[in-house]
């Protein structure tokens, strides 16, 4: 009967980000929390789990060789070579922190976006 009307989404993940968009616009909009951009960034990392979950597994993967090797290195008595590859062994942290600062800009600027909407709309 309505075959004129199409879905505007591609799948209903797509969908979801749209309403942590939309949901984050409007809580600028009465003036909410600013808290709102970060949660909404971390309800994007779970939207988007499955597309970005091999990217996380790799980075976790080159972590725990850094980690082998620093434990091989610390067991036969290079306990500064170790502590570097220690420190090395950070790709997952980095991978995580990039997708979610990358959200939260944007997130944050549909917020700064739903308050200069309120700004003006109220005068």
């Amino acid at each position: 009967m309505f075959a004129w009307v199409r879905w505007p989404f591609a799948s209903w993940t797509e969908f979801g980000e749209y309403l942590v968009f939309l949901s984050v616009c409007v809580a600028g909009v009465a003036n909410g929390s600013w808290l709102w951009p970060g949660v909404g960034a971390m309800l994007l990392l779970l939207l988007g789990w499955d597309r970005y979950s091999e990217l996380f597994a790799k980075a976790g993967k080159i972590d725990a060789e850094y980690r082998e090797l620093a434990r091989l290195a610390h067991r036969n008595g290079h306990v500064g070579i170790g502590i570097a590859l220690y420190l090395r062994a950070r790709m997952l942290a980095i991978v995580l922190g990039a997708k979610l600062g990358h959200d939260v800009l944007f997130l944050i600027g549909a917020f700064i976006f739903g308050h200069l909407s309120r700004w003006l709309w109220l005068g």
